[in-house]
């Protein structure tokens, strides 16, 4: 009885082994599959690098609010309102919030609808929709 006990843990640690062997072969043939044959590579020629911020200051700088001159010069591109945390305004491509100024440019407040602005000294109220106000001043 002794010997049928030893000899049927002995096939199946045999069977074991060869399962582990047999479980590692087809894990190293999958790896060799997986690497041969046609490799696609990514190619980022004439891509932009993904851990390069888009904002910098450099880019703030450069947005196009240092050359203006008048009120009439500024496009306001979007507005996030919020009045308990500080409203934010796009002119330009540069990022601003109120009281901050770039250049001639200073945002006196920010409301829904447009942004107060001083350009100069001079102040002067733009609102976000500006093609849609000269569309409906040419209508009426």
């Amino acid at each position: 009885m002794r010997l049928i006990h030893k000899t049927f843990n002995l096939s199946r640690q045999i069977c074991f082994f060869f399962w582990i062997l047999s479980l590692s072969f087809g894990m190293i043939r999958g790896v060799d599959a997986a690497t041969s044959g046609d490799e696609t590579l990514y190619n980022a020629h004439g891509k932009r690098d993904p851990f390069v911020p888009l904002i910098t200051l450099t880019t703030r700088e450069a947005a196009g609010l240092l050359g203006v001159e008048n009120i009439d010069e500024i496009i306001i591109e979007g507005i996030v309102y919020d009045p308990k945390h500080g409203s934010v305004v796009i002119v330009n491509g540069s990022v601003l919030k109120e009281g901050e100024d770039l250049g001639n440019v200073k945002v006196i407040h920010i409301k829904p609808e447009g942004a107060t602005l001083s350009v100069n000294g001079v102040e002067g109220f733009k609102t976000l929709y500006q093609e849609e106000v000269k569309k409906q001043n040419l209508e009426s």
